[in-house]
């Protein structure tokens, strides 16, 4: 593989491809986190960049040559990575929604911990659930789909070329049905939690001596990581199924910010 004469043009063509690139490994699940080294990321954004700034760089058009052009190149290069980085992370914070909803449901809201992957406080059962989405995420390869992704989109969107503000329908149907996928994870156990706090009122009423707030507290805490336990299967079932569908989203998104 040739690759073309450094001159001006190419050097600033290598920067954009890089940008996207960089961003993209940057702010994706797993290779993004903070407990990745910094070197690994670099490298691998630099390798990629490597084998596909070859490709590309004979399709771009001209550069503008003010600062202010070429600013607007990279922030449209920052946009597109962020978005397609932002369907894989949607369904991570959909995992981690519904094990702060599980902690909520069993009164452990005060139960906080610090989580190295976002560098904030969260709840015990929400970053398990987060782990358990890091691992699916591993298991299935969905790392692989966002390889091929780096390489599609600049087939779909040249670096410099005009792109479409379709692709934010995409995204907003995505970030909706984040809500959906939460509300589907945490339903057994939000259901299971709903009839218990149904029937610990129905003995507080018809047996008033009885202090069910100091009965309820382990009653629930109990419950409720059992019934997680029992819907870790299913959990992780949905979960690699929405990783499974990351492919077609990402490769609608792109389509529709190309405008076809």
């Amino acid at each position: 593989m040739d690759f073309p004469t450094l001159d001006l043009h190419s050097l600033m063509a290598a920067l954009l491809v890089f940008t996207r690139i960089s961003l993209i490994i940057i702010m994706l699940p797993v290779l993004g986190q903070a407990m990745v080294p910094a070197p690994t990321k670099i490298g691998l954004a630099a390798l990629l960049s490597l084998v596909i700034y070859p490709l590309v760089v004979r399709h771009v058009p001209a550069l503008p040559a003010s600062v202010i052009g070429l600013a607007a190149l990279e922030i449209k290069e920052i946009l597109i990575a962020g978005m397609l980085a932002l369907l894989a992370q949607l369904i991570f914070a959909a995992a981690q929604m519904a094990g702060q909803v599980i902690s909520y449901q069993m009164g452990l809201a005060v139960a906080n911990i610090f989580d190295p992957i976002t560098s904030s406080q969260g709840a015990v059962t929400g970053q398990f659930a987060s782990t358990v989405a890091m691992l699916v995420w591993l298991a299935v390869g969905a790392h692989h789909i966002f390889l091929f992704a780096i390489s599609n989109s600049f087939a779909l969107l040249p670096i410099g070329a005009s792109w479409s503000f379709h692709g934010w329908q995409v995204l907003n149907h995505a970030a909706a049905g984040m809500f959906v996928t939460a509300l589907r994870l945490v339903a057994p156990v939000l259901l299971l939690m709903l009839f218990l706090n149904v029937a610990l009122g129905l003995v507080s009423r018809a047996v008033p001596q009885i202090q069910v707030f100091f009965v309820s507290f382990p009653l629930l805490v109990g419950v409720g990581l059992l019934a997680f336990a029992l819907s870790l299967p299913a959990f992780a079932i949905l979960v690699k199924d929405n990783f499974a569908g990351l492919g077609h989203s990402t490769a609608l998104l792109l389509h529709a910010m190309a405008g076809r």
